[in-house]
């Protein structure tokens, strides 16, 4: 997040703070802004999701429990268990290839 002060004007990712003060012919370009910070995070937050799920497997793979790796992430056994599947991860830990 970048935060700004530009004339007294208090700007976030390049938007003006109090929106009500937003020019109206600056209101596309407000939110094509945020529509691309958005996006950029949105892809921050998959690339995090995937490397959890990496180290899921990995842990798992070396006598983590679903129950103790659910209790961790804060996840239900299922959701662990639904991400060894995506990896094709069998009980015990081996990869079915």
């Amino acid at each position: 997040m970048t935060f700004q002060i530009i004339d007294g004007v208090r700007f976030v990712n390049g938007v003006q703070m109090d929106v009500d003060t937003i020019p109206v012919e600056q209101i596309e370009e407000s939110l094509a802004t945020l529509t691309i910070e958005i996006q950029n995070k949105k892809q921050a937050v998959n690339k995090l999701l995937d490397q959890r799920d990496e180290v899921i497997v990995h842990a798992y793979k070396h006598g983590f429990s679903a129950i103790k790796l659910g209790k961790l992430l804060n996840l239900t056994r299922q959701r662990i268990y639904d991400v060894l599947n995506k990896y094709n991860v069998e009980k015990g830990g081996q990869t079915n290839g």
